[in-house]
């Protein structure tokens, strides 16, 4: 029995290599690749570029999304439904499979092939192919990196022998599918960013196309989310010192007018939303913030409706990412009315597969990343400096409060980690949910906690509503793998070791005819 299924199409087309959305080839039984523009081809793909995401946006604290939303929507993906209610046994069961795993092995399958084949190359200089080899290798770290942060527990001492990742090394369908331990799933991943920095490219030039500053960021990423935190600091500083990724003063920012029907009034009404939010294709993969051009695209039917926590993050007045993201009336455009300002999120929009939110490492990430980890070793002068030069770029000028100080170590990590909730909110908030449970201290750990109607075998029942409770360190932190992956393996995947206290529920009684007290009236759409 085959060990995976690779959904990989048998063709080979070959592209400019400067063409970020070109066709990607692949292998079949009898082909090699041979020749540069095949590695070119493959490295100029939109598919590596884009990362799967789901349940991990609804699992979040930042989404809003209530039990009222939902009597207007009438259906939820099941992906997004076992985010909501933090599903363990339903997603297991979804009969359509995860397409999150299959797009990260599909990333890792093409990086392998390009490592196993690259010998016969020929038309290749020794600088061309070691590019090459950090290429392959940075691609495998990146997308085994999203899937260790998605179906493993988050990495801590007492975590080291829990599931890893099946560490897949060729494109030979029969290679084990055995979980590593999370030990050397992490070592595997910091071997690959090891082997990655030899590359010859020293600076950021095709964004989605391996770099020195790339690979610097990513091991930042990696030694932040591993506790060591002088490592941290020193790749965070070495990556901003590209001279070609660079921060964008959000002060230059426009706002785009357009024209959304409202699903109430039955009228039209002007909507603003940010430049960055009609960026095309080619613009997002250039964007200037990043060391690597990689997006978790969310799908349309997902929405990034934010939580009412989330907002109160924002200076409504002042923040320029509330101002140019936060979309006052976006509602309108998924048939939604009613609630408040109506507000979603919309920072980048693909025209194919919906919203997406940056995956790949950027210049303020590194900023927020070499702050905490000053902080977190008590160099709390030196970390408020890389919090201000961020905010210096996101606040409006002339505003009260642009730079912000602090007076303890704790004060200066709460600044921070709020910093970095405004600025990469949604996935990347729940990423750092995980390891915030695991650090050095419990002053940062969060619980998540939502109100929404019952769930069972992927349906809603609408006649009972739960307070759902994710506690810190919950097992359910790690997404369940599919029942349908674990077959394809030949059961040699082995689910998550869930608990009965990872998911607390408790009923809520809620009488919605009395509990709503919308009035369709006392909104102004036409402020």
């Amino acid at each position: 029995m085959k060990k995976i299924i690779y959904s990989i199409v048998v063709s080979m087309i070959f592209v400019a290599c400067n063409d970020y959305l070109d066709t990607v080839p692949s292998k079949g039984d009898n082909e090699v690749i041979n020749r540069s523009e095949q590695i070119e081809a493959l490295l100029n793909n939109s598919s590596i570029f884009n990362a799967k995401t789901s349940v991990v946006v609804s699992s979040s604290d930042d989404i809003g999304l209530t039990i009222d939303m939902l009597d207007q929507i009438g259906w939820l993906s099941e992906s997004y439904l076992g985010g909501l209610v933090f599903s363990v046994d339903d997603i297991a069961n979804n009969q359509w499979g995860d397409e999150v795993w299959e797009d990260g092995f599909k990333k890792v399958f093409t990086a392998n092939l390009i490592l196993n084949d690259l010998d016969n190359v020929e038309d290749l200089n020794d600088q061309s192919r070691q590019a090459y080899i950090a290429e392959a290798r940075f691609m495998r770290a990146m997308a085994n990196w999203n899937l260790v942060q998605t179906y493993c527990v988050p990495y801590a001492q007492e975590n080291l022998n829990e599931p890893g990742l099946p560490l897949k090394q060729s494109t030979d369908y029969e290679e084990s599918m055995i979980r590593s331990s999370i030990q050397d799933t992490y070592a595997f991943i910091l071997a690959d960013l090891q082997a990655a920095l030899e590359t010859p490219v020293c600076d950021v030039d095709l964004r989605w196309r391996v770099s020195k500053p790339a690979v610097q960021a990513m091991l930042a990423r990696y030694y932040l989310f591993t506790q060591d935190y002088a490592q941290a600091a020193q790749y965070a500083q070495e990556a901003l010192k590209s001279t070609k990724a660079t921060l964008q003063d959000y002060n230059s920012l426009k706002l785009v007018e357009n024209n959304l029907w409202n699903p109430s009034s039955g009228k039209e009404n002007k909507v603003y939303y940010s430049e960055l939010y009609q960026y095309a294709p080619n613009q997002m993969a250039d964007y200037q913030e990043n060391y690597y051009s990689q997006y978790f695209a969310v799908n349309s039917g997902n929405y990034l409706i934010p939580s009412e926590s989330l907002i109160a993050l924002y200076d409504q007045e002042n923040d320029l990412r509330f101002k140019q993201f936060f979309v006052r009336y976006g509602l309108w455009d998924t048939g939604l009315s009613g609630f408040g300002d109506d507000i979603l999120y919309c920072k980048f929009k693909h025209y194919i597969s919906g919203d997406e939110v940056q995956s790949g490492p950027t210049v303020p990430e590194m900023l927020l990343t070499a702050a905490e980890a000053l902080a977190r070793q008590n160099k709390v002068s030196e970390a408020m400096q890389y919090l201000n030069k961020l905010r210096r770029a996101r606040i409006r000028q002339g505003a009260e409060l642009v730079d912000l100080s602090a007076d303890s170590q704790e004060e200066a990590i709460s600044l921070i980690l709020e910093e970095r909730h405004r600025e990469m909110p949604f996935v990347m908030r729940w990423f750092d949910i995980r390891r915030l449970a695991f650090n050095e201290t419990t002053a940062d750990d969060v619980t998540v906690e939502r109100t929404f109607y019952a769930a069972s075998n992927n349906v809603i029942d609408y006649s009972m509503v739960y307070k759902y409770t994710l506690p810190a360190k919950s097992k359910r932190y790690a997404i369940p793998l599919t029942n349908l992956e674990i077959t394809r393996s030949g059961n040699q995947l082995v689910q998550n070791n869930y608990t009965a206290g990872d998911i607390l529920k408790e009923k809520v009684e809620i009488n919605k005819d009395e509990d709503d007290e919308r009035n369709e009236e006392d909104w102004n759409y036409d402020e």
